[in-house]
């Protein structure tokens, strides 16, 4: 398993003040990676000029911003390796990163791997693997923590930040198929690693958690998803934000919560969507309008979902 290839997809969008660091902690890995490819999502900025050229690295360049999702699953379908680290720009990796994430798939049930992330600070802790919250959010376990060792053990998580994580090929082949990608594309940002995830467990698959792999996260840094991370409130933000994430977040529970799941924790769900809803609809109410509008999305992720096969062997409660 040390010897098997990686391949790197990064999607970058104006990101060239992080993507350089990000190249530069790849290119010093102690164990090379088969190739790096950078998706880039129609930048203004000289992140594809510096980019290009760089050994070992190629460029697939994008005529328009096609979101998160799409551009990953571009990327991830150019590699061939039997396994794809997907980062974002404003991310740096240790020289032992790769090494220390592999052996998580020893276990032939293993899909994703991540490791430690932290803040650029090397103290604060932005992910140490993704858990599955009560209200149905993506919770980042030690998010905004002191790294104190709380997470030095190897251990099963829910899933990855999709800022560093690292998947079997294999896995992402067998939960893309019935939704135009490994990301369903029409997520464009925001819930895609958490669906992603739930979408994996359900056909059986596990994500470990290995604490010796670091990696370093700016969060916030990356252009593509800006300041906009899905675990903070959306307060300031965009009215386009806004819809993506409360369209993603139904668009996830419709997809892979069970009956029983849903109504064993629907006071705190109840919770959380009276608290955006009603955020939305002081704040950008034609968000709730564009809701209605495409409310045949919803309709498909139900389809979708009968097409999945519906239930799994892991019940998520």
């Amino acid at each position: 398993m040390s010897t098997a290839p990686v391949a790197v997809v990064i999607v970058s969008w104006n990101s060239e003040r992080f993507l350089a660091d990000c190249l530069d902690s790849l290119a010093d890995l102690a164990r090379p990676v088969q190739e790096i490819l950078v998706v880039d999502n129609a930048s203004t900025d000289g992140s594809v000029a510096m980019a290009t050229g760089r050994p070992g690295v190629r460029v697939l360049k994008l005529e328009d911003n096609l979101g998160f999702c799409e551009a990953n699953n571009r990327g991830i379908a150019e590699t061939s390796a039997p396994f794809v680290l997907l980062l974002n720009p404003d991310t740096r990796v240790d020289r032992e990163f790769v090494e220390g994430l592999l052996p998580a798939f020893e276990d032939p049930e293993t899909g994703i791997a991540c490791g430690k992330l932290l803040r650029f600070d090397g103290q604060t802790l932005d992910s140490a693997g993704q858990q599955l919250a009560r209200s149905r959010k993506p919770l980042d376990r030690g998010y905004g923590k002191p790294d104190r060792g709380q997470y030095d053990r190897d251990e099963e998580v829910f899933g990855a930040c999709g800022a560093a994580a690292l998947y079997r090929r294999r896995m992402l082949d067998d939960v893309s198929a019935d939704c135009g990608g490994v990301f369903d594309p029409r997520f464009f940002a925001f819930y895609e690693d958490l669906d992603l995830a739930w979408r994996a467990r359900r056909r059986g698959w596990k994500a470990r958690y290995r604490h010796g792999a670091v990696a370093y996260h700016h969060r916030g840094g990356s252009a593509e998803r800006g300041n906009l991370v899905r675990r903070v409130a959306l307060l300031g933000r965009s009215a386009e934000v806004r819809f993506h994430v409360a369209k993603n977040r139904y668009l996830t529970i419709l997809r892979n919560d069970s009956v029983a799941g849903y109504l064993a924790n629907l006071p705190f769900i109840l919770a959380r969507d009276l608290a955006m809803l009603g955020l939305i609809a002081v704040t950008s109410p034609g968000v709730l309008l564009r809701l209605w509008r495409e409310r045949g999305l919803f309709g498909d992720t139900l389809a979708l979902r009968r097409l999945d096969g519906g239930a799994s062997r892991h019940h998520v409660s």
